[in-house]
């Protein structure tokens, strides 16, 4: 006769196996994730490049890094979860005679336990080239930066040659400072640029004039609008410093890149200068013809009348920034 299991022997049996049995080991909540970073050309069709260093910068730093395959793809792995990283190249091999810009991604979002996609757009890198010189002739060995001002806040650096060339040929589109180092303890000589990239296969390239590097700057006369927003009439403006005693005048423009505040450097010789702005006329005001003075409370502004200019003195080797708002008036 068979016997019934009865509710309480399931029970039991079921403990029974339980201790027989090796416990289950209980997952640990996911804590990590992944990018998956693939190489394109500028409309989206993959690029296979291979060996291009890829990172994934987050909150503390380098998360996770690592090289392209031949496809042109590269999954960064064990990144800290969730939160945002900015997907940037690191190096580029050359490409012939193609030399490619680095490219960046920012806020691209890592899931705990699962991979992100992501594509880079690689395309040729832009050129700005030029020269640089001291009171001796062509300065050479010289520290030369471009710092990207638009968009991706990236650095580059180079060297000047023998003749005090320098070139920066991975330049991505954008805005950027070039700054020339007669020392790294020195006042740097700093000037602006545009370019552009234009696409898989083209680039612009910049040649720009050279430029006075000195060890120490002696005038830096700046400019700007009383409310520190972009004024078009500084754009290229010209810059004029006058000796009082013999009448030798130095000249240079303001950027035609416009910023919050316009800047000209000058090396001159000890003595006293007045220093005068022309400003570029725009659709809606003329040029006007300004003097560097003091109003009424005391601070340096520039005004339209000549007679009001004020003579500052300059000691050689030594620094000294003059400068001040721009008034709102048609000259």
């Amino acid at each position: 006769m068979k016997r019934l299991a009865t509710a309480g022997g399931l029970v039991a049996g079921v403990l029974a196996l339980g201790l027989l049995a090796p416990t289950a080991a209980v997952a640990a909540p996911a804590t990590v994730g992944s990018v998956a970073v693939q190489l394109t050309t500028a409309d989206g069709t993959p690029r296979n490049v291979a060996g291009v260093e890829v990172a994934a910068l987050g909150i503390e730093g380098i998360d996770a890094d690592g090289f392209t395959d031949a496809s042109g793809r590269v999954v960064l792995g064990g990144i800290t979860s969730p939160q945002t990283v900015t997907v940037t190249t690191r190096a580029i091999p050359g490409q012939g005679a193609a030399t490619l810009a680095p490219a960046r991604r920012t806020g691209v979002a890592v899931v705990a336990g699962g991979t992100t996609s992501t594509t880079l757009a690689l395309s040729v890198g832009a050129t700005a080239s030029g020269s640089i010189v001291g009171p001796a002739g062509a300065l050479a060995g010289k520290t030369v930066t471009a710092a990207n001002q638009t968009d991706t806040w990236q650095d580059f650096q180079t060297t000047s040659d023998a003749a005090g060339r320098y070139e920066f040929a991975v330049l991505g589109s954008g805005q950027y400072t070039i700054s020339a180092y007669d020392s790294r303890d020195a006042e740097p000589a700093h000037w602006k640029t545009l370019v552009q990239q234009q696409g898989a296969s083209t680039a612009s390239r910049v040649t720009l004039s050279t430029h006075y590097v000195h060890r120490t700057y002696d005038l830096e006369v700046f400019a700007n609008s009383a409310d520190r927003a972009p004024d078009p009439r500084l754009s290229g403006a010209t810059v004029k410093v006058v000796d009082t005693t013999t009448g030798v005048t130095a000249s240079s423009r303001f950027s035609t890149l416009l910023d919050s505040e316009q800047s000209a450097q000058f090396i001159v010789p000890t003595g006293q200068y007045v220093i005068e702005l022309v400003t570029v006329a725009t659709p809606t005001s003329a040029a006007l013809h300004l003097w560097l003075s003091r109003s009424a409370d005391g601070r340096t502004a520039y005004v339209v009348d000549r007679a009001a200019a004020l003579p500052v003195r300059f000691v050689y080797g030594s620094w000294s920034g003059w400068g001040a708002a721009v008034p709102v008036v048609n000259g």
